[in-house]
């Protein structure tokens, strides 16, 4: 019995000590591509940039194409190195690796397209048309509201 006891004990503290172990290991990767250029943003789950992160940058067969390490802020930039599908994968440290796919169509997308694609900033108008709106139907509660007090 106390041998059963023995062993459920060190299972279970091994499982969550486990379930820690795995948490840490989760690292976060994010690539973009603007004009040429490809950049990649990199971090551990608790939001802590990874530092000296190895990148290794591949086509769809596996050639490398593209090698660095990311710089004290997580980041790592580089041309595009062929108009292909990019597998970027980064390696920091032991069990910390993330994987992100740029497919060919983001990187062969004219810049005019990438432009109308991209966020922009709102117009006066745009702003202007929101404020009417708020005040719009904030001036509808309060006819609804006031007509309710008096029925």
């Amino acid at each position: 019995m106390k041998t059963f006891i023995l062993k459920t004990t060190i299972f279970l503290f091994a499982l969550f000590l486990g379930f820690d172990h795995a948490e840490a290991h989760r690292v976060n990767l994010f690539a973009w591509v603007e004009g040429d250029n490809v950049y990649v943003e990199s971090t551990f789950s608790g939001g802590k940039k990874v530092k000296a992160g190895k990148i290794i940058v591949t086509d769809p067969q596996g050639n490398e194409l593209v090698k660095g390490t990311t710089d004290g802020q997580g980041n790592f930039s580089f041309k595009v190195p062929k108009k292909t599908d990019l597998k970027i994968v980064l390696i920091a440290g032991t069990g910390h690796r993330a994987e992100w796919t740029i497919p060919v169509s983001e990187i062969e997308m004219p810049a005019a397209e990438k432009k109308q694609i991209q966020k922009k900033s709102p117009a006066v108008a745009d702003i202007l048309i929101g404020i009417g709106c708020i005040l719009g139907l904030a001036g509808i509660a309060a006819y609804i509201r006031r007509r309710t007090k008096k029925a």
